[in-house]
């Protein structure tokens, strides 16, 4: 993250420290409405984030110890991104 934040200061003539600061606080609104159960949309050059309810039940006579049931964050990247990740 270190070098992410000095790449990040340098083109936005920030400091390094109110760039931290900036991605702390964006970083924590994104944990804050997946905790509400909302998505989010980071636009067409990056991604999804949503969240799904995996529910721990499995088939009847299985004998492996069913699991509870959680929700997990999944991310869908975008085309702009999946582009750009092409060799």
């Amino acid at each position: 993250m270190d070098r992410l934040l000095q790449l990040c200061s340098n083109e936005t003539g920030y400091g390094k420290q109110e760039v931290e600061a900036i991605i702390g606080c964006f970083l924590d609104k994104i944990s804050q409405e997946l905790s509400e159960g909302h998505t989010v949309d980071l636009g067409a050059c990056f991604g999804v984030f949503s969240v799904k309810l995996h529910t721990g039940t499995l088939q009847e006579g299985s004998p492996r110890t069913p699991k509870d049931s959680r929700y997990r964050v999944i991310f869908r990247e975008n085309n702009g991104l999946r582009q750009r990740l092409k060799l």
